[in-house]
């Protein structure tokens, strides 16, 4: 049973609430433009964030980077309870760059990941999940800059906590299927403008191609082609927004021989040709340049 406790929306954010019962493992291939921030209130968890599988239990807060693959599955029991915000870059980026030592890009591209909040601290972050919820509900007088406040508040909680505990990372999953995974899929990324096929994986890591490939996607959410050609594209992003280089240049560097079929499997990722994204990227850069952004 699934039982949705709450959902509100508001410029650009999201938070719901919702309890399952049953055994749920996200089926879509999942990763998005949005940040996001999960918050586990009761149960247990495989969460699938990257490269690495990770046992998440109460208390966990989860930070998911744009475009970050990421997936959960069932772990012990099938009942969880978790709190979901996904919000996109502006109009928050711009909120937090009038502060100078707290950057939104800088935060994700340090603390993404799984940070364990100690039992005596979990209701104060509960009640600020909920007080946000509850700000975007009611639509009181300042509510806008009330949930800008709150989602700053939890984002600066969970650096100083970060910082200030100098916690263990949350350690990945000690099952056998999940360690295989992780480990394909970290050399998957580190190699991936090579020629990788299922066959040479299973051959490299001695399994059988078919079961490698059905924990493969149970794991991830991909196939293995779809992963290399994510992490292509990840590489193809940085070359068009980076460099000068040509885009049959930017091809064979990410590790296509065809320019036709690059140009496909661009499409498919990021909704428009190579081309087009680097004029709309350069576009989006000159206008936060005019407005005395910070772009770094």
């Amino acid at each position: 049973m699934r039982q949705t406790l709450f959902e509100e929306s508001l410029d650009g954010i999201t938070i719901d609430r919702v309890i399952r019962d049953y055994e749920y493992t996200m089926p879509t291939k999942h990763f998005h433009d949005e940040y996001e921030i999960y918050y586990l209130v009761e149960g247990e968890r495989f969460y699938f964030i990257g490269q690495h599988t990770y046992h998440i239990k109460k208390g966990c807060l989860v930070f998911i980077n744009r475009n970050e693959i990421h997936k959960t599955g069932v772990a012990a029991s099938s009942y969880h309870d978790r709190i979901l915000i996904e919000f996109s870059e502006e109009p928050f980026a711009s909120f937090f760059s009038q502060f100078g030592d707290l950057s939104l890009r800088d935060f994700f591209n340090r603390y993404s990941g799984v940070l364990e909040i100690a039992p005596a601290e979990q209701p104060f972050v509960e009640n600020l999940l909920l007080e946000l919820q509850s700000e975007i509900h009611h639509k009181l007088p300042g509510y806008r800059l009330s949930v800008m406040m709150k989602l700053s508040s939890l984002i600066l909680y969970a650096m100083r906590y970060a910082e200030s505990h100098r916690q263990m990372p949350v350690k990945s999953s000690s099952m056998a299927r999940h360690q295989k995974v992780d480990l394909v899929a970290d050399y998957i990324t580190s190699h991936c403008t090579e020629s990788i096929s299922l066959e040479n994986l299973a051959d490299t890591f001695f399994v059988n191609k078919c079961y490698l490939s059905r924990i493969f996607k149970e794991v991830t959410g991909f196939t293995v082609n779809e992963y290399i050609n994510i992490h292509r594209i990840d590489k193809a992003h940085v070359l068009l927004t980076t460099t000068s280089m040509s885009v049959s240049d930017i091809a064979r560097e990410c590790g296509y021989e065809s320019l036709t079929y690059f140009e496909k499997v661009f499409r498919t990722y990021r909704e428009v040709s190579p081309l087009k994204y680097r004029a709309k990227y350069k576009n989006s850069t000159s206008k936060r340049i005019t407005k005395g952004d910070d772009v770094g």
